[in-house]
């Protein structure tokens, strides 16, 4: 049996579709949601009586309590050997209305093979669809203690002026021809082919199965070519190195530039006259080097969150003082401890001197001007360490300096791995959305080791903090070596 998210998979990538139901990786939802949607959509619509779909369920089901029921919450239907549930189906005297649910606060996008597949199935079971809504969170809610279904969900039948039900049935989508495919491809030998979907929502989790030989290629490889839509063209034309690109098919951003002309000089590129520039802003001390870590919940949990608004947990502090000795401070809590946070963190802070950050603009300075936002008593403070903030990102995304071994990627984590012989690979907890998924068992009360799980959370920030100061002492010594 199939199911419409097997067919999404499907074209996307066929190799993607058959890696993923394979896998034996547990689903980790990005945004955390603990209160129980359906029920906060049925008090939305006002959905007093309904009949509700059970995993499994026959279409006879639905058939029969179609008579019974004016309103229906995931009923299962059945058609071609593809199931499928809609969220919400309301039964209307013209005939059926589909809801279907989009989990944020604009709607960029019509989930168009979704809604027409199940126009579709539910036309060849004699149930007429008469219009389609969807349901989307209200970006301008802010929950005032409790939550109010009424205020924090909206609904449209239109996309960009449109009718939504307009959009569905201009044209059908031939679902039965794709799972035959489907089928076909299982005895088949599927050959990996690099698409766009290879990177769709940064890269792919089965890239490496795809092509195991780029874990061999040089680190100069013409395939760590960043921003460049010519780099496999290139390396089918026999062009293997970075430094022998072809000029006609690179596009010439700064950090492209870095990569070749690291190729072309031994590995290693540096802008040692714009990098000593930009070092000059951090000759101040004390010195900070700070690493957050929060939480996105779908669902505002707590007073004066909005939808999709996050919950700082987690911070790791590195300074070093005017004599030059090195600091340490850790901060972990659960539960709505956003307060407690931000006096955490302004107790710990030096009072001056910059204070370092990786991707800082977006990142932890984002959280604080929230945190300012919600807490109006210390914004004048968060202010002024926010406007104390020096992005360590900076000399990489400008191209001040790369090393081949870098091979494209410039995150801390590679960076550190460089530049020192700290690694992430031994820690229990080893990148953010880890650190988030642990930290969630404690704050639900389901981790039994808890203790255990902060230690290792304090672990990884802390390794995140150092490693901002490793990445500067190493960017230092890159100037000193050439003075």
């Amino acid at each position: 049996m199939y199911h419409i998210s097997d067919i999404k998979k499907f074209i996307r990538c066929p190799r993607y579709y058959f890696y993923s139901i394979n896998s034996s990786n547990p689903y980790r939802p990005y945004l955390r949601s603990d209160e129980n949607i359906v029920d906060l959509i049925k008090e939305f619509l006002g959905i007093e009586e309904c009949f509700t779909g059970e995993r499994n369920d026959p279409p006879e089901k639905f058939l029969e309590a179609k008579k019974d029921y004016d309103w229906f919450v995931h009923p299962r239907f059945v058609e071609d050997e593809l199931r499928i549930n809609v969220p919400f189906i309301h039964k209307t005297y013209r005939g059926f209305d589909l809801y279907f649910v989009y989990y944020g606060t604009q709607i960029k996008d019509l989930d168009l093979i979704n809604y027409r597949i199940c126009t579709q199935l539910l036309k060849k079971q004699g149930i007429p669809v008469s219009d389609i809504f969807v349901i989307y969170m209200n970006g301008d809610y802010v929950n005032r203690g409790r939550l109010n279904p009424k205020k924090l969900f909206l609904c449209t039948d239109t996309f960009k002026g449109r009718s939504i039900f307009a959009q569905v049935i201009q044209s059908e989508f031939d679902y039965e021809s794709v799972i035959r495919k489907m089928k076909q491809a299982e005895s088949e030998t599927i050959v990996s082919q690099k698409s766009r979907a290879c990177h769709q929502n940064g890269l792919c989790e089965f890239y490496d199965e795809c092509f195991p030989d780029e874990q061999l290629l040089e680190d100069d490889s013409i395939l760590t070519l960043v921003s460049s839509q010519n780099k496999n063209r290139m390396y089918e034309e026999g062009i293997r190195l970075l430094k022998d690109a072809d000029p006609g098919q690179v596009e010439g951003n700064k950090v492209q530039y870095a990569q070749i002309m690291a190729s072309r000089d031994g590995g290693l590129f540096c802008d040692r006259l714009a990098l000593r520039q930009w070092l000059k802003k951090l000759n101040d001390r004390p010195i900070s080097f700070i690493d957050f870590e929060w939480d996105r919940y779908l669902i505002p949990a707590y007073r004066e969150m909005r939808p999709l608004d996050v919950l700082c947990f987690e911070f790791a502090l590195y300074y070093i003082d005017e004599n030059g000795h090195m600091e340490h401070r850790t901060f972990v809590s659960t539960g709505d401890c956003r307060r407690e946070f931000v006096e955490a963190l302004i107790e710990y802070l030096p009072e001056k001197g910059p204070i370092l950050a990786y991707n800082a603009t977006g990142a932890e300075c984002l959280r604080l001007q929230e945190l300012g936002d919600i807490f109006p008593m210390y914004k004048e403070k968060l202010d002024r360490i926010i406007a104390r903030f020096t992005d360590l990102a900076v000399p990489f995304v400008e191209g001040y300096v790369y090393d081949v071994r870098m091979q494209g990627n410039y995150t801390l984590k590679k960076l550190v791995d460089i530049c020192s012989n700290y690694s992430y690979d031994s820690l229990d907890i080893y990148d953010g959305m880890e650190a988030v998924y642990n930290w969630r068992n404690i704050d639900k009360n389901t981790a039994e080791n808890g203790n255990e799980i902060i230690e290792n959370l304090k672990e990884y920030c802390s390794l995140d903090a150092y490693g901002l100061f490793l990445v500067y002492k190493w960017l230092i010594k890159l100037v000193v070596e050439s003075e």
